[in-house]
């Protein structure tokens, strides 16, 4: 076999595609995908394709010479299957391994795995991984649950970017996949006040589920107002999982004194914020990206203890063949919280 199935996106459309086998170089793994999770950072590199190109390569995130109308093969949320090693490869794991990793290849200067143009993902049959980096999934974790590992480590390390005291108040703005993983670890840290803040009330009784003390609809409270009153004298941290930017501007100017403002979505469309706010009330403002090697293990070490529901993420799954027609039903307002492709077969998607 030379030739696999994959999903391709260039210039903000996903197409399906027959693509060269990747082939494993010194320190390298070839592994076949096993499942994969539809990141909200996928969609929003589908819908703002100049906007993320443009930002990589200013900050030299892109191979020499790539232009905005490169190739995307995505999928950086997954679990995989050992297919074969590549040269120099101490090959501790046997072929047939179940393994999730932190999807970069040091191998490849710090390349992202389904993010960067010429590095396959793992919405494709098969793609690479550095062996280094290789973490075995427990027998008794299903491969849909190991994917969220990915996710979960996002949030977790938020959350260690925040530095949040267990007498402090959480306000968690946006109960999707990330602000349920905010909540997760805020809770598995002993943080007393969660208070969780959402437009959809099913998701606000989902966020009880992860560990929230409390909630919020913005359409009908205050959230930040509400959460400063659960702060009483100790310190508000807010953490945005919208991915909106312009609600930070908002943020800022109603956030409590001292308060802390932590930025979880990547935002690469240009915000307007007015800093006297934050000068006057001496806010403290941090931006969460990515997570560490042991971050990662940590989370799925709590997938494998059952410390965390992942089952209640999992909204629905669907395969390499109806992949863009998820992709549209996601773009639309839906109900969805995580959705997985299982690239080794065909499928529409499959709501749970």
């Amino acid at each position: 076999m030379t030739m696999m199935n994959s999903i391709a996106l260039q210039d903000g459309v996903l197409k399906s595609i027959q693509a060269p086998l990747p082939e494993p170089q010194a320190g390298q793994v070839l592994v076949r995908s096993l499942a994969c999770g539809i990141c909200g950072s996928d969609l929003h590199i589908a819908r703002h394709s100049d906007d993320v190109l443009n930002f990589f390569r200013d900050m030299d995130l892109l191979p020499p010479g790539t232009d905005n109308h490169a190739q995307v093969l995505l999928g950086h949320e997954f679990c995989a299957e050992i297919i074969s090693y590549g040269p120099n490869t101490q090959q501790e794991l046997p072929i047939g391994s179940r393994v999730t990793s932190v999807p970069i290849l040091l191998s490849q200067d710090n390349a992202g795995v389904g993010v960067t143009p010429g590095v396959g993902g793992a919405y494709s049959e098969y793609f690479i991984l550095d062996e280094a980096l290789l973490l075995p999934v427990p027998n008794h974790v299903p491969a849909e649950a190991a994917a969220l590992t990915e996710p979960l480590a996002v949030g977790l390390h938020a959350v260690n970017r925040a530095d949040i005291r267990p007498e402090d108040t959480a306000l968690v703005v946006g109960c999707g996949p990330i602000g349920l993983a905010v909540i997760s670890a805020l809770h598995r840290k002993g943080v007393k006040n969660i208070l969780a803040a959402d437009l959809q009330q099913d998701k606000l009784a989902m966020a009880r589920e992860f560990g929230a003390t409390a909630d919020v609809n913005p359409k009908e409270q205050d959230e930040v107002a509400v959460a400063a009153k659960y702060a009483g004298s100790n310190r508000l941290v807010i953490f945005e999982c919208v991915g909106i930017h312009s609600l930070i501007d908002g943020f800022v100017r109603r956030a409590p004194a001292n308060a802390r403002i932590v930025i979880t979505g990547v935002h690469t469309t240009p915000s307007t914020i007015n800093y006297a706010y934050a000068t006057v009330k001496e806010l403290d403002l941090r931006f969460s990206y990515y997570y560490q090697p042991d971050e990662f293990k940590e989370c799925l070490d709590a997938i494998a203890e059952g410390e965390i529901p992942w089952q209640l993420l999992l909204t629905g799954k669907v395969g390499i063949d109806g992949v863009g027609d998820a992709f549209a039903q996601l773009m639309k307002p839906n109900q969805h919280i995580k959705v997985m492709i299982e690239p080794w077969r065909k499928g529409l998607l499959e709501v749970y």
